[in-house]
């Protein structure tokens, strides 16, 4: 269990607590649409019931169009009015979709955006989760479905906001590796993910 627990509440990530917050964007890295998707979190988090109902719905109409940090915030909105399974199924895809993110990142440290996320809104999902783990694989499987199948239509950059190097305002002409290998990375950030979770699911056995 303790395994698992870990599994799922740092999804495996190195956490950085050198910078926790998101920086005002300079240079190339105000080149990052993040502005829309900063406020449909806000939405998300806020009081106003009727707004909250529009953007769910718009986010799970359109699930490739928002980046994780939305995701996340959806799933912590939708665990709250009950509908805990969905939920999860979410909260997992846009920790999995943060990862790849990560690794499409030129600066590492930028990957702790990630951890921080996770944990922000993971505890209680995760409680949730691991009260029945054949439910858990389910949904586990279906995460990784969606994300292989599924185009992003969202700036993967967001991360590059969370990095030392868009503190630093670093003078860079790249921020994420070049697309040719963005198949690839997919990929194998899906893989690792999924075998470190049977992995654990296996551990527990």
């Amino acid at each position: 269990m303790i395994k698992l627990t870990i599994f799922l509440t740092l999804g495996l990530f190195t956490v950085c607590y050198a910078q926790t917050r998101q920086i005002k964007a300079k240079g190339i890295y105000k080149e990052i649409d993040v502005e829309k998707h900063n406020g449909i979190v806000e939405i998300l988090k806020g009081g106003n019931v009727i707004s909250k109902d529009k953007m769910i719905d718009s986010v799970l109409n359109n699930p490739n169009y928002y980046n994780p940090p939305v995701v996340f915030a959806l799933s912590n909105e939708l665990f709250k009015r009950g509908r805990k399974r969905e939920a999860a199924y979410w909260f997992y895809v846009a920790q999995l979709r943060a990862r790849y993110d990560a690794n499409l990142c030129l600066d590492n440290t930028a990957e702790q955006a990630t951890s921080i996320l996770t944990d922000i809104y993971g505890t209680e999902i995760n409680k949730f989760a691991l009260e029945n783990i054949d439910s858990l694989r389910a949904t586990v499987n279906k995460v990784v479905e969606f994300v292989r199948t599924n185009d992003e239509h969202y700036d993967h950059r967001w991360i590059n906001l969370h990095g030392m190097d868009a503190a630093q305002n670093k003078k860079t002409k790249e921020l994420s590796h070049p697309k040719s290998k963005w198949t690839e990375i997919k990929a194998r950030t899906i893989d690792d993910y999924y075998q470190r979770f049977l992995e654990a699911v296996k551990s527990m056995k």
